[in-house]
């Protein structure tokens, strides 16, 4: 009986530490609420947002930025015509490393040419 008893605190005991460090053993987690469903844009500025869970570091596009107490993020960006890669990287105190990748392509407008062009007639 005393021995079924140690046994079973012993489980229970492994059994919370391995529950708690579950998110050690997991890693940095990024999921990324922005919408890719089409990656073509007409606006040049892009909104990212999402969630960032066990990081002690996040970058957006090699630039550091900020989440808050839920590891919210959201940052604009000003695209360039064309293609445009959007990395973030996320690392935990351990340097375990994650990134998602978004490539978005912003079609530029043509841009109208509304500038009439004024003749000067001289008499002479």
């Amino acid at each position: 009986m005393r021995l079924c008893v140690i046994i079973s605190v012993v489980v229970l005991l492994v059994s919370y530490g391995i529950f708690n460090a579950r998110n050690l053993i997991i890693g940095p987690t990024i999921e990324i609420f922005t919408s890719t469903q089409s990656p073509e844009t007409g606006n040049n500025v892009f909104t990212v947002n999402g969630r960032a869970k066990n990081i002690a570091f996040i970058s957006l596009n090699e630039r550091p930025i900020s989440v808050n107490t839920e590891g919210i993020f959201e940052e604009k960006l000003l695209l360039s015509p064309g293609p445009n890669i959007i990395e973030i990287k996320a690392r935990d105190r351990f340097k375990n490393e994650t990134k998602k990748t978004l490539n978005i392509y912003y079609k530029q407008s043509p841009v109208s040419d509304s500038t009439e062009q004024s003749t000067t007639t001289v008499y002479n």
